[in-house]
C-alpha cells in the first residue's frame, strides 16, 4: 500500500503570497525606473538621532520641500514625521510634476521633554531639538 502524505494547507497558503508578490513586483516593474524604486524605498528619508548634553538632536534631509508642508509631532518617546514632496521637472518644452507624500516615525532612545521641543526646517534640512527628561 502507498503511502499517505498528510496535506498542509498553510503551505498552499503561503505559496499563493510568494507567487502575489512576484506578480505585483513584476507589475511595479513594467512602470520606470524611477517610480519602482521609490516605491521600494517608501520614500523613507533617514533621520540622524544623537545626543548632545542635556538635548536629544534629530536631523534629516526633506530636499523639494516646503516648511508649510511639513508635520512634526513629537512626544516623550517618539517623533513622527510627514509631508508632501514636489519636484517640478522641466526639459526643454515638456513640464513635469513629481509629488509624493511620506511619513517617517522614529523611537527615541531617552524620554524626552515635548513641550520644550525646538523644531528648525531651512534649506531641506529638519533639525529638531529636545531637552531630556
Amino acid at each position: 500500500m502507498a503511502d499517505l502524505i498528510k496535506w498542509d494547507p498553510f503551505q498552499d497558503i503561503t505559496g499563493f503570497f510568494d507567487e502575489l508578490d512576484k506578480l505585483f513586483t513584476h507589475f511595479m516593474k513594467s512602470f520606470s525606473e524611477e517610480l519602482y524604486s521609490s516605491q521600494l524605498a517608501g520614500n523613507r528619508m533617514n533621520l540622524q538621532v544623537k545626543e548632545e548634553g542635556s538635548n536629544l538632536i534629530i536631523t534629516g534631509d526633506i530636499p523639494n520641500s516646503v516648511k508649510d508642508n511639513i508635520d512634526v509631532v513629537v512626544r516623550q518617546d517618539s517623533v513622527v514625521i510627514s509631508g508632501e514632496n514636489l519636484l517640478q521637472k522641466e526639459d526643454g518644452q515638456q513640464k513635469g510634476y513629481q509629488w509624493s507624500k511620506f511619513t517617517r516615525a522614529c523611537s527615541l532612545p531617552v524620554r524626552v521633554n515635548s513641550e520644550r521641543t525646538e523644531i528648525d526646517f531651512t534649506g531641506g534640512k529638519l533639525t529638531i531639538r529636545a531637552p531630556k527628561v
